[in-house]
């Protein structure tokens, strides 16, 4: 028991290390000076770090799987669970559109808004790619009787996805869904995630947890993931292979962004990485607990670091107060005091509320009134 308990554990080490990537990645970019990015240093960093969100994407539809097959039945009827769940997306929908909010006043939303703050308001981020995955996986669930046939719904659905992005980026779906919803589809509007194809990595972590789930109760996980392997090769040759054919399906398309053979490239990266996080014997003591607790407090630290990186409608953050002016290696230095300070803050704070439960909810819900109080009643 304890030997399954420990192989789960290596998605929350894969979470937690994705999420230190991405803080690092994302102080970096607030600071690095404009001489810095012309190098082909960065080209390659940022090539490499483009990898972190499909990795933070596909481990969340593995949590998604592996909570909801074990409790199958609950998340398929009114329950306490499924409240829970529906009540997280709530948070992260809300979370999402807070973050880019373009001003920290109720009124000004109301009565003050340009085009410009609406395109701001209703981008699509990564936080909303999760919640419209999750909404989408859900709904499978409620029409799906069995694990088996759920999987093979959603397998079916990530395939939908990554083929029809071409043509979805091809056009401009705001006079068909509205300005608030175009941005889920494509970049036509201001959208870095949409879920076309992003949310196909959630479903590839769905299938993959679910495979997981069977090999391991064989116990069959390493000769498992020695398949996985395979696969993760053979869908990086077809990526490859696919694109130096001479003939094509779809129009002219952005290769980096919508081609599926682009995607089978991130996916079998992704899968090589999960299959060298599961083989990964040992991780460093001083290394596996804040990573662990890194990857298990994604949403807050999330939250958190890109308001402190790079501020919102209430706060300036480093990229207002530093720009990008630093060399190299003193934006490599803030990103990594960055993590530090997330990695610090969500220690206190998981102290705070395993040893100081009420007095932490306190905190939590005046400082959260206060936020409310404050956006209601300023006028700017």
């Amino acid at each position: 028991m304890q030997q399954s308990t420990q192989r789960i554990q290596f998605l929350d080490i894969m979470r937690g290390v994705a999420v230190a990537v991405m803080v690092i990645g994302h102080s970096i970019d607030a600071v690095l000076s404009i001489d810095a990015r012309t190098t082909e240093a960065f080209r390659l960093y940022d090539a490499v770090r483009g990898f972190t969100a499909p990795i933070f994407l596909f481990v969340a539809g593995c949590a998604f799987a592996i909570a909801t097959e074990r409790r199958w039945v609950e998340y398929r009827t009114f329950s306490r669970p499924l409240l829970s769940r529906l009540l997280k997306i709530f948070v992260l929908v809300i979370v999402g559109y807070a973050l880019h909010l373009p001003y920290f006043s109720l009124h000004k939303l109301l009565y003050g808004m340009n085009p410009g703050d609406y395109a701001q308001l209703f981008q699509v981020d990564v936080l909303h790619c999760v919640a419209a995955g999750i909404v989408i996986l859900q709904l499978f669930v409620f029409v799906s009787r069995t694990p088996e046939v759920f999987n093979r719904i959603v397998m079916a659905t990530s395939v939908l996805l990554v083929l029809a992005t071409p043509p979805i980026w091809s056009v401009d779906v705001s006079p068909h869904v509205g300005s608030a919803l175009a941005p889920y589809f494509n970049q036509s509007r201001t959208s870095i995630f949409p879920i076309f194809p992003f949310s196909a990595f959630i479903c590839a972590g769905v299938v993959f947890a679910h495979l997981f789930l069977q090999a391991q109760r064989k116990g069959e996980e390493a000769r498992w993931f020695g398949r996985v392997i395979r696969l993760a090769l053979v869908a990086a040759v077809c990526g490859i292979v696919f694109d130096l054919l001479p003939i094509t399906l779809y129009p002219p398309h952005d290769y980096w962004k919508s081609s599926p053979n682009f995607f089978l490239l991130r996916l079998s990266a992704v899968l090589l990485v999960t299959a060298g996080f599961f083989h990964l014997k040992k991780v460093p003591s001083l290394l596996e607990h804040p990573v662990i607790v890194l990857g298990q407090a994604s949403l807050f630290v999330y939250t958190v670091h890109l308001v402190v990186v790079y501020g919102s409608a209430a706060n300036v953050g480093l990229a207002q107060v530093i720009r990008k002016t630093l060399p190299s290696y003193s934006a490599v230095a803030v990103g990594i005091a960055v993590l530090c300070g997330m990695t610090l803050l969500t220690y206190v704070w998981n102290y705070a509320r395993t040893h100081h439960a009420w007095p932490s909810r306190f905190v939590q819900a005046g400082f959260a009134s206060s936020i409310i109080y404050l956006f209601f009643t300023n006028p700017w």
